[in-house]
């Protein structure tokens, strides 16, 4: 069975390792699933997800093995951005998919919808030297390696547009000097302390022109 984390009180933990923990008196949530609204724990794919739980001396990490037809994974930062836009609640109840059919980076912080009372013999102590998972430090940093990655598969100079969009924001705050070439496609940028960030500044029809080799 799949294995997910779920932070409980430290003074709880071994009452759910040893006698389990009920759906119905202790669920985090209630969402939509599969047309109905359904009681949930909520916990990771990831314990460092959550890194304050995961650095809380009052919390404790246990790992949970769940049924895959019992836990579906959703993207809780749409949730937390529409959270108090109710009209926009459709785009958090989409985003809940069966756990065995998510793929891994394609949500920035995913959580598991745990729809079943966590049995006695299910849940044990995370063992950080053991059980962290090593591929990835967190979702949300593969998330954005993702995105970055494919965009720069997808675009041009993707690199230098993104480092002189932010160099141009940090001028514009007086947080560093700039001097431009005269046609204007390079850029020093320079810090207070006096260091130099050489940027190109690509034109942005550029961005979105897929090179084609030459034929030879």
């Amino acid at each position: 069975m799949p294995e997910v984390y779920y932070y409980a009180s430290s003074d709880k933990v071994s009452d759910i390792i040893d006698c389990g923990l009920k759906l119905s008196a202790s669920y985090d949530k209630e969402v939509l699933i599969d047309g109905n609204v359904q009681q949930c724990f909520v916990g990771l794919i990831n314990p460092r997800d959550d890194i304050n739980s995961y650095n809380s001396q009052s919390l404790t990490c246990i790992k949970i093995n769940v049924r895959s037809d019992k836990c579906y994974v959703a993207d809780s930062f749409v949730y937390d951005t529409i959270k108090d836009k109710p009209e926009n609640l459709e785009l958090y109840n989409k985003s809940v998919i069966p756990l065995e059919k998510y793929i891994f980076g394609t949500y920035r912080k995913p959580e598991c919808l745990i729809t079943s009372t966590i049995l006695a013999g299910e849940a044990s102590r995370l063992d950080r030297c053991m059980d962290l998972p090593v591929i990835y430090e967190n979702s949300e940093a593969l998330y954005i390696n993702n995105i970055l990655n494919n965009f720069k598969e997808q675009y041009n100079n993707f690199d230098d547009h993104l480092l002189y969009s932010l160099f141009s924001r940090l001028a514009e705050m007086g947080k560093v000097d700039t001097i431009k070439s005269s046609d204007g496609g390079k850029a020093i940028f320079i810090s207070s302390s006096g260091e130099l960030y050489c940027i190109r500044k690509p034109e942005l029809i550029k961005i979105f022109q897929t090179e084609v080799p030459c034929e030879k």
